[in-house]
């Protein structure tokens, strides 16, 4: 009697439990999984915010317009449609230097749906401050004959304004950003600065080339000067030299034709003045020789604080860092006639010597703290030149070959993006 009646207890009792687990399970395994759908929801915020942060970085390092379009192009490539969690909403918001990126994800879930949940939904935003402060870049360019090949000076001319689009992405360039320019080839030319004047006729500072036949800075003349300089003797040619001695007119003798040789591409003291800048890329011309020694002591003193150019902020400044970017497309060659040194047959240089002085010259800019990148352009410069320019620069990173236009084109878009300085704020 007792077992069947225990019997029919556990029966009942069983059955009314397995009534209760039959409505627990579904809260239970929701309950369980719902670990899992939390972990995979925040992959998904993981993914979110990576591809927000990797767009709105590449974005503001681009620079220009369209930055929607170029948020969503870089979001797209980081976050393929075939990634779990649906995304949407992806909004850009510029305000400044500051870009503003958010955007959603929806994951769907496969055991909160036990639990009536059934998407859990991610946002993600990051602000990139696009920030370059205390820049002073100059632009020591070779504009010698060989440039005209192929249309190189068309290149030349692309790549420099897409770097100063980069460092100046808006109408103006920021008040801390300044950018001067010195073409190098058979000398250096110094323009009308060189006598004291602006180009518009005002008055500059105060004249830095003798002067003794009065002449006046006049390219459309031949018998006036051009802008062209001798150089200094060594070891000054290689220097900062802050002497108040003048520089001699380039004047090349023989027949009617004294500024023969005198590239007209004259240099461009540091400014701010972004269409100022883009003038002078624009009227970059090529001929004559190449001399990259005497480009780069004028972007020396381009940079320098003191005379001829003043432009340059105080040496050691920790808040201001000054850049030289150096490019030739061709093997340093004195010539055999007129040049930054006189005439070819008074001369005791040979081309090599000019590489001894572009080594020298780079050192004293690296003491001086000047960060230098150099590039060697198209495939005729040979192994020496290029070892040259590999130890001109600052390190191996910021020295650059490019042989051909394409890489031209991204040596100087390498350089401006570092230069940019981008960072995340949050």
């Amino acid at each position: 009697m007792m077992k069947n009646k225990w019997s029919r207890y556990f029966r009942e009792t069983l059955g009314a439990t397995a009534v209760v687990f039959a409505l627990i399970i579904p809260v239970v395994v929701g309950s369980a999984g719902m670990a899992i759908d939390v972990a995979n929801a925040y992959m998904v915020k993981q993914r979110l915010s990576h591809a927000i942060d990797a767009a709105a970085l590449a974005a503001a390092a681009m620079g220009g317009t369209n930055a929607t379009a170029k948020v969503t192009s870089f979001f797209n490539q980081n976050y393929p449609e075939e990634k779990i969690g649906a995304t949407y909403g992806l909004t850009v918001t510029v305000s400044g230097q500051n870009m503003t990126v958010t955007a959603q994800a929806d994951y769907d879930t496969t055991f909160g749906r036990f639990m009536g949940i059934d998407t859990i939904t991610v946002t993600s935003s990051a602000t990139v401050t696009r920030e370059v402060l205390g820049l002073e870049v100059a632009l020591v360019l070779d504009v010698t004959g060989s440039m005209s090949t192929n249309n190189n000076i068309g290149t030349l001319r692309t790549a420099a304004t897409n770097f100063l689009n980069k460092l100046c992405p808006n109408t103006t360039c920021s008040s801390l950003v300044k950018i001067g320019i010195v073409p190098f080839a058979t000398a250096v030319n110094v323009g009308p600065y060189g006598l004291g004047k602006n180009p518009n006729g005002t008055t500059y500072d105060t004249a830095f080339v003798n002067n003794p036949n009065n002449r006046s800075f006049n390219q459309s003349q031949s018998s006036q000067w051009w802008g062209c300089v001798l150089a200094r003797s060594t070891p000054q040619d290689t220097q900062n030299s802050t002497s108040t001695w003048k520089w001699d007119m380039y004047r090349y003798t023989p027949g009617t034709a004294p500024n023969n040789g005198c590239n007209k591409s004259y240099i461009l003291p540091l400014t701010g003045m972004k269409s100022t800048i883009q003038s002078r890329i624009t009227g970059l011309q090529a001929s004559g020789n190449t001399l990259s020694n005497l480009g780069m002591v004028w972007g020396y003193r381009v940079l320098s604080p003191e005379a001829p150019f003043r432009e340059g902020a105080a040496w050691g400044e920790v808040k201001t860092k000054k850049v030289a970017l150096l490019m030739t497309d061709g093997d340093n060659n004195i010539g055999d006639t007129y040049s930054a040194y006189g005439p070819w047959s008074n001369l005791r240089l040979t081309d090599h010597d000019l590489d001894v002085k572009l080594a020298a010259t780079c050192e004293n800019m690296k003491a001086d703290g000047i960060t230098i990148y150099t590039i060697t352009f198209t495939s005729g410069i040979n192994a020496a030149t290029k070892n040259y320019f590999r130890n001109c620069a600052s390190d191996a990173s910021k020295y650059y070959d490019a042989p051909s236009q394409a890489n031209l084109l991204d040596a100087f878009d390498r350089i401006s993006r570092e230069l940019s300085n981008i960072h995340l704020t949050n």
